[in-house]
């Protein structure tokens, strides 16, 4: 008797096993869109949820900017920086900015910036000049910046991280090489999110805006379509961080709350569909919280 019920538990569990690991290459093949690395996970436990290719560091284009939301954001807090302080563009700067395909701010020599405006229009609409002159306004320079996304990457565990900009342009764009260019795992810019979201949850009151206008008057729109009121609206969404460089490829941190719990995702070098490279990183970005979290 003892030993049939031996036999009986070893096949349920061999069932079991097999039952799980097809459920579970299913769910691999069976995604609508394709992406290099993708994550999900709960942003309250850190408990991931689902994961592909979650460990390999690849380029993460403008998701680097939740780093410098962080450390801007640490500025503020302590005292360094206040939301009225001012800044002039830099010569560095300028050079950079002056290039027309990178997505920015537009500030012109002579102009003065507040903090709060560059800290706006790098999370809304992704502005990368303003991004470079937030590192500024925080260490000087974004070589002192990067050293500290970097020392901060690693305070937070980050094996598979490096920054070499505070924008997440190529560092081929930029005139530093094609290496140069940050690399993190969809790990470790899930765990960057949930860092920047814990410590700094002010930031959701800049990641859900749709649109803000700039000192001058001009309004400058999200690339988060997945906001209230945007094209692809899912409630609940309320940030965080897309991205798109040529290395990179169609990216996007998001989060929001469904059915009371935060959850954090992360899509990397999503694939696009003819020219659109926008559209399937918000598409997968849905396919996995309502197919992963609110089933």
């Amino acid at each position: 008797m003892k030993k049939l019920i031996f036999i009986l538990v070893i096949i349920i569990l061999s069932v079991t096993v097999v039952m799980n690991n097809k459920e579970k290459t299913l769910e691999t093949e069976d995604l609508a869109t394709a992406a290099k690395a993708i994550i999900l996970i709960d942003a309250d436990t850190g408990k991931v949820i689902y994961e592909e290719n979650s460990a390999e560091p690849l380029p993460i284009a403008s998701m680097s900017k939740l780093m410098t939301q962080y450390l801007v954001l640490n500025a503020v807090n302590s005292g360094n920086l206040a939301w009225e302080n001012t800044y002039k563009p830099s010569e560095a700067l300028q050079q950079i900015a002056g290039q027309s395909a990178a997505v920015k701010l537009g500030m012109t020599a002579g102009n003065v910036y507040t903090l709060k405006e560059l800290f706006t229009a790098m999370t809304v609409n992704s502005a990368n000049d303003a991004a470079m002159a937030l590192a500024e306004m925080v260490s000087g320079t974004e070589e002192a910046f990067v050293e500290l996304m970097n020392k901060q990457a690693k305070s937070f565990g980050l094996k598979e991280t490096t920054f070499f900009n505070a924008s997440g342009l190529d560092g081929d764009y930029i005139g530093k090489g094609y290496e140069q260019t940050n690399h993190a795992s969809a790990s470790d810019v899930s765990v960057i999110a949930q860092k920047l979201i814990a410590k700094h949850p002010e930031v959701l009151d800049y990641t859900k805006l749709p649109s803000f206008k700039t000192g001058n008057g001009t309004t400058l729109w999200s690339t988060n379509l997945m906001l209230a009121g945007m094209p692809q609206a899912l409630a609940g969404i309320d940030g965080l961080k897309t991205g798109f460089t040529d290395q990179a490829g169609s990216c996007f941190a998001s989060t929001g709350v469904f059915d009371g719990r935060r959850i954090i995702s992360v899509v990397i070098d999503v694939a696009a569909e003819g020219g659109d490279t926008a559209t399937p990183r918000f598409d997968l970005t849905r396919e996995l919280i309502e197919r992963f979290v609110l089933n």
